[in-house]
């Protein structure tokens, strides 16, 4: 990488750092201990995490909701301290493997020659992609490690199966186990999406290795999940232990809760009008909210800060998606399956601007390739008509 990327780099984590650390001062002289501000009202997962960890660290019953609650006990342990800046230094630093992860996945499939301009390009987005800033600094949540292991196992599974890696494809092997083992201590449903994604790709690749295409993704992807509506809505599904029905109803739940809710029903009496209802949820967890769904202030901050660019960046790589390399139809196939789970789940605008991140990275990413090869191309032919 060339200086500049670097410098963008060490912009990105002072940026993430300083964030983390004036939210932290400003909390803790508002009384909040640190852990969120009051201006965003509502519960604070990380005052749930705090308060669990703490329980566990001094080995009382506790409430476990994830592996999470473990690794922050241990970090305390460590430094023998309850003090909340640890844990913040600790998340921070998961933001920085984050965007480390994302420019060695750039790698893989940028220009050598245009690499710096595409890394450049990824870490100017990923600094300045709002929910991704607020997820990864506001408290102590989760998240920022379930989007940073999502990414790990992808750049693990594109070392195995797709392009060769440093290490040996058993040391990346047995890093992917744990990794895998891992995300899924931290969210169940981002390891199903990452283990149907490699599926897909990996029978994709087998039974058609020259033409891995969108439609054949698409059609593999809808016949499949009409065969599991019909037949399978009421089996517990692995990894997950729920079923289709269960995710229904826990969605239904919040429908009525109004707010930033998107009020589209999927417990549909029959398939076609579950697709139309779902075809609509999809659309809004991608590029939602739509601005007939704009309901307040926060939902129109998310239309305007990340669903107009989210738009013109689909745009943009569907006009690129017949130059996709293999490394890319991975990213994309991963990115299709996680918006198809949450878009069965999910039926809040907030809650969604949190979980489509793990979509949209495979796809920032792909974008930053395409951008920064564009920029280097249109320098070269201006060099060229001197």
């Amino acid at each position: 990488m060339k200086i500049q990327t670097y410098l963008y780099v060490v912009g990105y984590s002072i940026l993430y750092f300083l964030l983390s650390v004036t939210i932290y001062f400003i909390s803790f002289s508002s009384g909040f201990n640190g852990l969120a501000l009051p201006v965003f009202g509502g519960g604070d997962d990380g005052q749930f995490y705090y308060e669990q960890t703490l329980k566990f660290i001094n080995n009382e019953s506790y409430v476990y909701t994830s592996i999470h609650i473990w690794i922050l006990g241990i970090v305390l342990k460590v430094f023998n301290t309850e003090n909340v800046m640890v844990l913040r230094i600790f998340n921070f630093t998961g933001s920085f493997l984050l965007i480390i992860l994302a420019l060695l996945i750039l790698k893989k499939i940028a220009t050598f020659k245009a690499f710096h301009i595409s890394a450049s390009s990824l870490v100017v987005l990923l600094s300045f992609y709002p929910s991704l800033l607020l997820n990864s600094t506001l408290s102590i949540y989760r998240d920022v490690w379930i989007y940073t292991f999502f990414l790990w196992c992808s750049y693990l599974f594109i070392n195995i199966f797709i392009a060769k890696g440093r290490w040996p494809r058993i040391v990346s092997g047995i890093l992917l186990i744990v990794g895998m083992l891992t995300l899924g201590g931290y969210r169940k449903y981002a390891l199903l999406s990452f283990l149907i994604g490699a599926g897909i790709y990996l029978f994709l690749n087998v039974f058609n290795r020259k033409n891995l295409n969108l439609l054949k993704v698409s059609g593999i992807l809808f016949v499949g999940l009409t065969v599991f509506y019909i037949f399978f809505k009421n089996m517990k599904i692995p990894v997950l232990g729920l079923s289709i029905s269960d995710v229904l109803k826990y969605r239904q739940l919040g429908l009525e809760a109004g707010g930033s809710q998107m009020g589209i029903s999927l417990d549909q009496p029959n398939v076609l009008l579950f697709y139309v209802n779902y075809l609509y949820s999809l659309i809004s967890n991608f590029i939602g909210p739509l601005p007939w769904q704009v309901t307040g202030g926060s939902t129109l901050i998310i239309m305007m800060t990340e669903g107009s660019v989210f738009l013109i960046i689909f745009i943009y790589l569907i006009r690129k998606v017949r130059f996709f390399s293999k490394v890319e139809v991975f990213l994309l196939i991963q990115s299709i399956v996680w918006f198809l789970l949450i878009s069965i789940s999910n039926d809040n605008f907030g809650t969604g601007s949190r979980l489509r991140i793990i979509g949209w990275l495979p796809l920032i990413i792909i974008f930053a390739k395409f951008l920064g090869e564009n920029i280097y191309n249109k320098k070269i032919r201006k060099v060229i008509n001197k």
